[in-house]
């Protein structure tokens, strides 16, 4: 995937992040999660697994975005999932998942 690819499925990536090198490296290796990724709604009750990857993987920049981060602290959690990552790739994924994870996203009462 690519950042351009990246930023089409998820603007709120700050503009200021889309030319960082880390943020290609970030998309290619994160592609197959990132590209299922969704935001939960705000009445969701429990989270599938795309709601988990958008909270892990697009939640730090989304963070930043709302200026409740710094550009700084955004690419140190970046790059600390590519660590971790590139230590153990199949390990990394599946952590992202808790185990009472629902199969789809669940809303709560009242919400459609």
């Amino acid at each position: 995937m690519t950042v351009q690819e990246l930023v089409a499925l998820f603007p709120e990536i700050p503009q200021d992040l889309r030319g960082e090198p880390l943020l290609a490296q970030y998309a290619e290796a994160f592609k197959d999660q990132l590209q299922v990724a969704r935001n939960p709604g705000a009445c969701s009750a429990q989270h599938d697994p795309a709601n988990h990857y958008y909270l892990k993987l697009i939640g730090p920049i989304r963070l930043y975005w709302y200026g409740l981060s710094t550009r700084e602290r955004v690419l140190k959690q970046l790059q600390e999932m590519l660590d971790q990552h590139r230590a153990d790739p199949a390990g990394f994924v599946t952590s992202l998942v808790p185990d009472n994870t629902a199969e789809s996203e669940v809303k709560g009462p009242g919400c459609s």
